[in-house]
């Protein structure tokens, strides 16, 4: 009782909350950055983007579209390119520090999410999130991919903090509201659909709010909130014969299989948010999330007359990614649902906050429990690359690997011409390979040239989910390719040297 009473008084002073927050900001980056220089996931999608920021930082050659969906003709927003553009500057293109950049923007947001807790609800709750946003298994996994999904993390706490504030009566914050919707859209293009709903929603529910402005402020609001989002897609559609109007009206069409009947999407969509849920909350254990789940709804629901607009905007971005995806019918992915990361920390800190209230030692050690199984995890899981959705299908590809593997190359073709050919997942796709031996060939004065004779080195992943598929091809084509003289393996990478006549 005594540390609890020096807690409490700490809690307090004037400047703890930011001496807190600091410290997890700290705890946050070590577990986010925790064995990313040997573990750092590099694959063939990672070399594309780099390989495009590469063009517009050295090239000038500036783009209107981001990577691609699953959609053929259709883009996500080029966010992630022009914020990956400066580290590249900084740093000429390594790989490991523009991951660096983003994981300290993803900790960052923990300052974010104490925020945007308490607008919504209370200090107590916002302290909640941000601890376990520090500590969370499907925080810390999101922010160690190098890709653009984990940016609608940051983007989602300043829309919805922006929010918070313009319908609690400062009428300054919506303009920034509308700007910040813009730049949520542009992370990711499931993101377009998901904050559109969301806005729809937030209008309609705060209606009365919305026609309280100016007639000046809502315009501009208003023209911000349509324009941001795609003016960039109008100018290339309009320069690419209306390519994202066809794709659209296309895929309506034909109906491909990311389309999916009612059922099948409902079923979907709950299946990918309880294990984004889990992975946030109870990694590997479904069902104790579900049941984390009704009872941090329970909780909120005591809430509804004490903090109306904290929890019908908790509600909102909560449900409306469920609205968006069921009415169009998109079957989701995983990470359709990262923006669902931070109100998953919120219900929990509201859960945690009603436990503290009513039962404080059991509600204390439910956090510890929380917190210390999470923590274990990332232990466990993170060395191996093991439960990381995105790489599911390759957990040992390993950077430093990667790197071990281009540095022996170059060592053995000892200053000669050579070229290479890489076998990877996703099939065939050389760009991963081609940006590091960009990258890391600068330091020995050469880049692998294009020719089909002379020195080749063949990379070769091993694949473990179609051995027969590739034991063919090594022994098909492969084998075919001029003298094997030597060969070398890192982790799952093994690398021959060839001579072809």
């Amino acid at each position: 009782m005594y540390i609890l009473e020096k807690i409490n008084n700490f809690t307090k002073w004037k400047y703890s909350s930011v001496l807190i927050l600091s410290l997890l900001f700290l705890v946050g980056l070590f577990l986010r950055t925790y064995l990313i220089d040997k573990n750092l996931f590099f694959g063939p999608e990672q070399g594309r983007d780099m390989l495009v920021v590469k063009s517009i930082v050295l090239d000038h050659k500036l783009v209107l579209i981001g990577p691609t969906t699953a959609v053929e003709g259709i883009y996500h927003g080029p966010l992630y390119y022009y914020l990956s553009a400066i580290p590249f500057f900084f740093s000429k293109g390594n790989p490991l520090f523009i991951s660096l950049f983003f994981i300290f923007l993803n900790a960052l947001s923990v300052f974010l999410v104490y925020l945007v807790g308490k607008e919504l609800f209370s200090k107590r709750i916002g302290m909640i999130a941000s601890l376990f946003f520090t500590f969370s298994f499907g925080a810390v996994v999101m922010a160690r991919w190098l890709s653009h999904p984990p940016l609608i993390i940051p983007a989602s706490c300043l829309f919805f903090l922006f929010l918070a504030r313009f319908l609690k009566g400062n009428n300054w914050y919506l303009i920034p509201t509308a700007i910040a919707y813009g730049i949520a859209t542009q992370t990711e293009f499931s993101n377009l659909i998901i904050f559109t709903f969301i806005a729809f929603f937030a209008v309609i529910v705060f209606r009365k709010r919305f026609f309280q402005q100016k007639i000046i402020n809502l315009l501009i609001a208003t023209v911000l909130a349509i324009s941001l989002p795609i003016f960039n897609f109008v100018l290339f559609d309009i320069r690419h014969n209306f390519l994202i109007t066809r794709s659209l009206i296309k895929s309506q069409e034909h109906r491909p299989q990311f389309v999916g009947y009612f059922l099948h999407t409902l079923t979907g969509s709950i299946g990918q948010f309880m294990q984004v849920f889990s992975d946030v909350v109870t990694p590997t254990h479904v069902l104790i999330a579900i049941v984390f789940l009704i009872a941090s709804l329970y909780a909120l629901m005591k809430l509804k007359d004490k903090y109306k607009i904290g929890t019908t905007l908790t509600l909102i971005w909560l449900f409306s990614p469920f609205a968006a995806f069921i009415l169009l019918r998109y079957n989701p992915l995983y990470h359709y649902f990262t923006a669902s990361i931070i109100v998953t920390v919120i219900l929990i800190a509201v859960l945690m906050d009603h436990l503290l209230f009513f039962r404080k030692k059991l509600g204390l050690i439910v956090i510890g429990i929380l917190i210390a199984m999470n923590s274990w995890l990332l232990y466990v899981y993170l060395p191996d690359s093991q439960n990381v959705f995105f790489q599911s299908t390759q957990p040992l590809l390993k950077y430093a690997d990667q790197m071990s593997v281009i540095k022996r190359v170059y060592k053995e073709a000892s200053r000669a011409p050579f070229f290479y050919q890489a076998y990877t997942i996703p099939y065939w796709m050389q760009d991963g390979w081609q940006y590091l031996f960009w990258y890391y060939g600068k330091q020995y004065g050469y880049v692998p040239v294009h020719m089909n004779k002379g020195l080749l080195f063949v990379i070769i992943q091993e694949d473990f989910s179609t051995k027969l598929y590739q034991y063919n091809w090594l022994k098909d084509t492969v084998s075919k390719w001029g003298v094997k003289e030597s060969q070398f393996k890192y982790g799952i990478l093994t690398v021959e040297k060839r001579y072809v006549q």
